[in-house]
C-alpha cells in the first residue's frame, strides 16, 4: 500500500511540475512565424499588423515606447530590433524555446518571451490575436 501511495504522490508531483511550464500555444507559434516572414520579406504592413502599439522597448538609448506613427515614418525603427533581417536572429525568433514571463518584477510580465542571445522578443494575446508586444536587449 505504501508503494502505491508513493508512486501516486510521485506522479502527482510530476504533473504539478510539468504544469508549471505551460506549452507554447500553436497560434502563438504561427504568429511568430508570420512576424519573421513579414520582417524577412520587408512586408511593413504585415509587420505593423502583427505588432501591438505602442511597442514597449527596453534598450540602451531608446525611448521606452515605439508608436505606430514613428514606425510608419521610419520602418527601420522596428526592423533594427530584428537585426535588419539577420537570418540567424529571425530563425531564433521563429523557433526558439519560448517561456511565459511570470515574474511581476521583470520586464514583460505576463507575456511569452523568446530569448535570442539576449535579444528578448515578447508576445501576448491582444484582442484575441497573438502580437509582438515588447522587445528587450539584456546585453546592454
Amino acid at each position: 500500500m505504501q508503494r502505491i501511495l508513493s508512486a501516486f504522490l510521485a506522479g502527482a508531483c510530476a504533473c504539478i511540475f510539468l504544469g508549471a511550464a505551460p506549452a507554447e500555444p500553436p497560434a502563438l507559434h504561427a504568429a511568430r512565424a508570420a512576424l519573421v516572414k513579414a520582417v524577412a520579406g520587408h512586408d511593413w504592413n504585415a509587420l505593423a499588423a502583427l505588432t501591438a502599439w505602442p511597442l514597449a522597448v527596453d534598450m540602451y538609448q531608446a525611448p521606452p515606447k515605439l508608436t505606430k506613427t514613428q514606425y510608419l515614418k521610419d520602418h527601420r525603427k522596428l526592423s533594427i530590433l530584428f537585426g535588419d533581417g539577420d537570418k540567424d536572429l529571425l530563425a531564433c525568433v521563429a523557433s526558439a524555446p519560448i517561456a511565459l514571463q511570470g515574474d511581476k518584477t521583470q520586464f514583460g510580465f505576463d507575456s511569452w518571451v523568446a530569448d535570442c542571445n539576449g535579444n528578448e522578443f515578447f508576445f501576448g494575446l491582444k484582442g484575441g490575436k497573438w502580437l509582438f508586444t515588447a522587445y528587450q536587449n539584456i546585453n546592454e
